[in-house]
């Protein structure tokens, strides 16, 4: 047990130091948000930006901004940890072109700057908004490990995780969950290296989607100010600029939104988001069925009809508990067979 809460603590301080150079870290002085940023917070047609006090969370850094979408609103809300040492405002002009396609995005401010410092700041924001029915929790570096964490804590609150140049560590491990993960990542990147992080694969789910930013780098994925450096401490320079990597960020965050926001397939309407045994029939589906091509036709068909097979199973009762019954003896079977 002793040993445990060792091995907890040194990757806790390893973590705080995580995208943090020696000399940003002696002073504490978070990067500052660029001109473009501050502009982001101000509402127009598409977007209302609201900051948000939350009264029980230490002065001054007892608030959010919210980006909430003012038309064709969807169920599914973005939670997002900024990066470390960087001023939340930095991550504004992003958060409105996601909340400017109908998902509410939230970016809180954390103690110090530091989301190692204030890791359940996402379950306030979640009670804020009932009518969301589904969460995505993410975050730039730092608050992208730290976004791990709290899915990894609180894995009945939310249903995906995107990553901006980030990576859980072992302790913070999602592997074994049914969340849906997006590691964005720049090929330029020297604070989160294309090397760690394919060896981040470890500790994300098996069908977690990496997408690589070709010519990106770490700075990019925001908009703060590292002024009179072109890029912060121990980045490497990019080869595209801030608007085409964002461009590309803007585009596979809100994809990952788009898959969440996904109505559930039938088997999880007849067991329940929180039942294990649909984690015996993802693994069916990802060892056994996905290796031929009756198979993958086979999960196309499903996936097609899961809406219809609902619609039917809502409104007949009787067939929905011969379905449910029907499953239950299929599931041991099935975990029989993906051992072979």
């Amino acid at each position: 047990m002793m040993g445990q809460k060792l091995l907890g603590a040194i990757f806790a301080l390893a973590l705080l130091f995580f995208n943090v150079s020696t000399a940003r870290a002696q002073d504490a002085v978070s990067w500052l948000p660029l001109p473009e940023a501050v502009e982001a917070l101000e509402s127009n047609y598409k977007v209302t930006v609201k900051t948000v006090i939350v009264p029980e969370w230490p002065e001054g850094s007892n608030f959010y901004y919210a980006f909430e979408p003012n038309r064709r609103q969807r169920k599914t809300g973005f939670i997002f940890y900024p990066g470390a040492l960087v001023d939340p405002r930095s991550y504004a002009p992003t958060a409105q072109a996601i909340a400017a396609q109908g998902y509410l995005t939230v970016i809180v401010k954390m103690v110090g700057d530091l989301a190692i410092l204030s890791p359940d700041r996402a379950s306030v924001v979640i009670s804020d908004y009932p009518y969301i029915e589904t969460w995505v929790i993410g975050g730039h570096s730092l608050g992208g490990t730290i976004a791990c964490s709290y899915a990894k804590k609180f894995p009945d609150k939310v249903q995906g995780v995107v990553l901006w140049a980030a990576y859980p560590s072992a302790v913070f491990s999602i592997r074994d969950t049914s969340l849906k993960v997006t590691s964005i990542f720049g090929t330029n990147d020297g604070l989160a290296t294309p090397e760690e992080i394919e060896e981040s694969r470890a500790d994300l789910p098996p069908d977690t989607q990496f997408v690589p930013i070709d010519g990106g780098n770490h700075t990019q994925f925001g908009w703060y100010d590292v002024y009179p450096n072109p890029v912060q401490p121990d980045d490497n320079s990019p080869d595209i600029t801030r608007q085409q990597q964002q461009c590309q960020i803007i585009y596979h965050t809100v994809k990952s939104l788009e898959h969440v926001n996904r109505k559930q397939c039938a088997a999880t309407f007849l067991l329940g988001k929180q039942d294990q045994r649909l984690g015996a029939l993802r693994q069916f589906r990802d060892t056994v069925l996905v290796k031929s091509a009756i198979g993958k036709n086979l999960i196309e068909m499903y996936y097609i009809n899961s809406q219809r097979m609902i619609a039917l199973f809502e409104q007949r009762p009787a067939i929905r508990m011969s379905a449910k019954k029907m499953l239950e003896l299929l599931v041991p079977a099935l975990q029989f067979l993906s051992c072979f």
